[in-house]
């Protein structure tokens, strides 16, 4: 995730979810080219907002924006088509919302605001790649929408039953993709990872796992000829789900897991081991893309008992995580000299370990796959990384 800057005189450093600059105090948002967090100045006459490069193109907050601050999405009024059965103003992110949480309840606010950022993260990282992101209303038979609802009460952390509610699953069907609400409580995803038995639980992981899915059915499923080599990464997704499913649960992951999945779960059926890896290749690229945001180099050391040899870990600036050119292989290679750094610097701060997984031969084929999937590029890969299913 990269950073921006207001044009203000002392020019600060803006945030993907910065609403206003610390510093000129303007408002700062998101347009519907999902790809800039800048200044807006207004217009006291019409109380719109407009770009000091653009200022004959006038800019409304996101209703969602405006009323409950729960995003930074600023609309276009030049190109914004309002939907015939409503008169919402919504931004790029809000226009994939189905269902939002029950707003009558106080509490539902600040966690949907919560819920709002990881979605806004892993939508910001797919429109930078080559993949279809529309949304069910401009795609009714293939886009993708959100619900944001729960079965349980906020007020107690979600451990209680709401009365005459239906149980609400996180999951993905056919473009739709629902979470639960708890999962944006801490206490309530804490305990359910302490369950589980998860090393690594968050609401970002639940949205790029559940969009996994979708575009498992986008890239993977609607060709033939990459869903047959798709299978001999991953394994046959058309085994019997729900018997997988409870033999997941009744037996638990095989003790070598580690050798060939990204997380026990993974385990469980490949329709859950592609989700893992997708899930896995969108952090990669993303905290990577990050790191080269901020200019990081830093040392690792490779001494061993013949050599005092230290490697230097530099993330290369001229190399872009989205694009179809950035060899795999260097990104992986980054990665994990970059993870151990990450991972130290979060024991420095008492902190769990950011990103606790190992990436074995057998999950860096199966990353790979799926960045050839996403750049259509399935015929570099090369003949060894079929060997790891």
């Amino acid at each position: 995730m990269k950073t921006f800057q207001c044009n203000c005189n002392n020019e600060p450093t803006l945030f993907f979810e910065s609403s206003h600059c610390l510093s000129c105090h303007k408002i700062v948002g998101l347009d519907d080219d999902f790809d800039q967090v800048e200044p807006y100045e207004l217009d006291k006459e019409t109380g719109l907002f407009f770009k000091s490069s653009e200022p004959q193109i006038f800019y409304k907050k996101c209703d969602n924006n405006a009323h409950y601050h729960v995003c930074n999405g600023m609309v276009n009024l030049n190109t914004f088509e309002p939907a015939e059965d409503s008169d919402e103003v919504l931004c790029f992110a809000c226009r994939f919302n189905e269902t939002v949480p029950d707003l009558t309840v106080p509490e539902h606010i600040p966690l949907w605001k919560k819920m709002e950022t990881a979605k806004r993260r892993a939508l910001y990282t797919l429109k930078a790649l080559p993949v279809p992101l529309r949304n069910i209303k401009q795609d009714p038979e293939g886009g993708l929408s959100f619900d944001f609802t729960t079965d349980r009460n906020v007020k107690d952390h979600f451990a209680s039953k709401l009365p005459d509610h239906e149980t609400v699953f996180t999951g993905h069907d056919a473009g739709h993709i629902t979470i639960n609400l708890a999962e944006a409580d801490d206490v309530a995803r804490s305990q359910t990872k302490i369950a589980m038995g998860e090393k690594y639980r968050t609401l970002l992981g639940h949205f790029r796992h559940e969009l996994g899915h979708y575009y498992f059915d986008k890239l993977i499923i609607n060709s033939p000829e990459k869903h047959t080599l798709c299978k001999q990464y991953f394994g046959d997704d058309e085994l019997d789900y729900q018997e997988a499913l409870k033999h997941h649960y009744e037996n638990g992951a095989p003790a070598n897991w580690r050798d060939t999945f990204i997380s026990s779960y993974a385990t469980m059926h490949p329709y859950e081991d592609w989700a893992e890896t997708w899930a896995h290749y969108m952090h990669i690229i993303d905290t990577l893309e990050t790191a080269q945001n901020f200019s990081i180099s830093s040392s690792t050391s490779h001494a061993t008992e013949e050599t005092e040899e230290v490697g230097e870990l530099r993330l290369p600036q001229d190399a872009y995580y989205f694009s179809a050119q950035t060899s795999i292989t260097d990104i992986l290679d980054a990665w994990v000299d970059f993870s151990v750094i990450l991972n130290s610097l979060n024991r420095s701060m008492g902190l769990p370990d950011a990103y606790p997984f190992v990436l074995t031969q057998a999950v860096r084929t199966k990353l790979a796959f799926i960045h050839h999937a996403i750049h259509n590029r399935l015929h570099l890969l090369p003949e060894l990384e079929t060997e790891s299913k």
